[in-house]
């Protein structure tokens, strides 16, 4: 019951000390906002249609991802490759208009997915479309052909510019700002195939062709790359290539991810490490580009759906700490089953009231990136929450309620003792990490802040102890732990000193130990045997030569890192511009080596499936 009452004392000592949670907290005054997938909302009876998005409205949801695509019961509306299907057309912008009366004009926008990579192969229920029959079965010949691209972009000028909406008096969508936000080059383009192996120029062909041909960036739409190479892995790049960066018309990078808990991470732990700020990512996006999740789902695991709630709380909460904006991915009305599948109008006693939970706390939440000129800030102003919240539907069976491996914090005693809350995550301390359980200690050496030195040795403090409830059946409210926490006065004489932050009388906190920067999060530097508040040289920030950084590495996007290891080249163009054997031979047979041979043969691209990914061990 150890977690049991570290949870219930962290809780009430928010409500008795005045000291700001540190690290990482976003302070910027831009907000967030989350919302949904919904795949076939405009082939809903009307009345069901509209009940899904008043629900949608209800839950704070910004945000809802359509797509354009057929399933088992209707066909794409290009049946035949530049014939389009008018009835269907009408259809879509009914659902628009729906969207825009509903959520009081505007409030609650769309981004539209006008193609879906799974409809090239017949894959993920995604039925084969005439783009399918075009390519084949090749279906990276959709990305490498120039005859199917010019096809593909008359679809896109087809919907954005030629149709005329009958229901926002004859404007073609890519002029309505009012209701849509965002629009995909594609659903997941290249899905499954990473590195890029063909037709790398197509991403930034069809994001000028939406943002300057059609006109997206006059009329402030966004254009998004659409979660390529989906899915993302917790340490890749499938989602954001150097290709997608460098292209000017992208204005929006969307990752698609898919994790699970496990023993030693929740499932948002992926997320919190990804968006992490100043990281390689986020400081290569600030100011250039914008970050949106815009798949994010639950994965059914062995412990079964009881940590359904839990799971997607999880991610929510993760993304919302670290400011980036997220989708649910899928919202439907139907049964879910052991599916990532939402189910909206339930009650909120089923999954849906995690959902709707942490849609509301995206609503306020606060971003580094400023996403204005796409979608208006709530009206209510935004959240000043300084510490982390914790996760009301744990369930009770769980082996772990708060602080434990893999799990968030947001100070230095938010963990069990053996761990350390590092970059907003509990970790297992370095063998070189100063200060840890069992390290020695005196006047001079000092422990991590939430230990206490005893005897010459760091040792773990006690949590503060937890009044009991009159009655312990009534200890949890939906998974939530509940109750109040003795003060430090009334605490027993013989026990070990308290667990305690900062300096009650200064109110300022010392800094953990240090050798090296990367004993310290990513928002302090180590300061002569200290980790202190980093204000410039700090990761992330922009640099010309390492000794401008005090991470001691300038990296080389010209940004402030740590030190690593030298990367194996890898992906197209890798190993353009280097010198091996032969280099300067003329003869043909030897200008055909490797991946300029003329190869004959066929060749078979395996395609993994989308599964649960597991988030791995965070990454310091």
């Amino acid at each position: 019951m150890y977690f049991l009452n570290i949870l219930v004392s962290l809780i009430s000592v928010v409500s008795l000390t005045k000291y700001a949670a540190a690290s990482l907290r976003i302070k910027a005054d831009h907000h967030s906002f989350a919302g949904v997938n919904y795949p076939g909302l405009q082939f809903l009876e009307q009345a069901e249609r509209d009940e899904v998005i008043r629900a949608l409205v209800r839950a704070h949801a910004r945000v809802i991802r359509l797509f354009i695509r057929g399933d088992e019961t209707h066909p794409d509306l290009e049946k035949e490759l530049g014939i389009f299907d008018q009835s269907l057309l009408d259809q879509f912008d009914d659902t628009l208009a729906a969207i825009h009366r509903i959520s009081n004009a505007g409030k609650v926008k769309v981004i539209i997915a006008p193609h879906d990579a799974h409809a090239l192969r017949g894959s993920n229920n995604i039925p084969c479309d005439a783009y399918c029959k075009k390519v084949d079965s090749a279906f990276l010949d959709f990305y490498s052909n120039l005859e199917i691209r010019e096809i593909y972009k008359h679809r896109l000028t087809h919907l954005f510019s030629d149709y005329k909406s009958k229901n926002f008096q004859g404007a073609s969508w890519g002029t309505l700002k009012e209701v849509i936000m965002g629009v995909d080059l594609q659903n997941q383009p290249w899905s499954g195939i990473w590195p890029i192996v063909a037709g790398e120029p197509w991403l930034c062909d069809i994001a000028t062709h939406l943002k300057e041909t059609i006109g997206l960036g006059d009329n402030n739409i966004a254009v998004i790359t659409g979660g390529i190479s989906s899915p993302q892995s917790p340490t890749g790049t499938e989602n954001f290539p150097d290709s997608a960066f460098d292209c000017k018309a992208v204005d929006v990078i969307g990752i698609h991810g898919y994790y699970s808990a496990s023993n030693d991470a929740t499932a948002g732990t992926a997320w919190a490490n990804m968006f992490l700020p100043g990281n390689t990512l986020t400081s290569r996006a600030l100011g250039k580009k914008l970050l949106l999740v815009e798949e994010m789902a639950y994965m059914n695991t062995d412990n079964g759906l009881v940590y359904k709630k839990s799971a997607i709380w999880d991610q929510g909460n993760a993304l919302n700490y670290r400011g980036i904006p997220w989708m649910y991915s899928t919202a439907s009305t139907e049964d879910e089953g052991t599916s990532s599948r939402v189910s909206i109008l339930r009650a909120h006693n089923f999954a849906v009231g995690a959902l709707a939970s942490i849609l509301q706390s995206a609503y306020r939440a606060r971003s580094n990136f400023d996403w204005s000129p796409y979608l208006p800030p709530p009206a209510s102003g935004l959240s000043n929450l300084t510490v982390l919240p914790l996760n009301p539907f744990v369930p009770e069976q769980s082996s772990c309620t708060f602080g434990c491996l893999g799990w968030l914090c947001d100070a230095a005693d938010g963990c069990s003792p053996d761990l350390i809350c590092k970059n907003s995550v509990c970790q297992k301390p370095a063998e070189t990490q100063p200060g840890s359980v069992g390290a020695n200690c005196n006047s001079k050496t000092v422990c991590q802040e939430h230990l206490v030195c005893e005897d010459g040795t760091c040792q773990k403090c006690v949590a503060r102890p937890s009044i009991q409830p009159s009655d312990p059946r009534k200890h949890m409210v939906e998974g939530h732990i509940t109750g109040q926490c003795h003060l430090d006065i009334s605490s027993p004489f013989n026990m070990r000193p308290i667990c305690t932050l900062c300096d009650p009388s200064k109110q300022t906190c010392r800094g953990s130990p240090c050798h090296r920067p990367g004993d310290c999060s990513a928002d302090e530097f180590c300061d002569w045997g200290l980790c202190k508040p980093c204000t410039e040289g700090c990761l992330g920030m922009k640099c010309k030569s390492s000794n401008k950084c005090k991470t001691g590495y300038c990296n080389v996007y010209g940004r402030c890192d740590y030190p690593t290891k030298v990367k194996k080249p890898s992906g197209p163009g890798a190993n353009a511009g280097r010198r091996g054997p032969g280099w300067n031979n003329k003869g043909p047979k030897d200008q055909q080596r490797g991946p300029a041979k003329v190869r004959d043969e066929a060749m078979r691209i395996n395609i993994p499936k989308e599964g649960v990914r597991a988030t791995g061990s965070p990454v310091s």
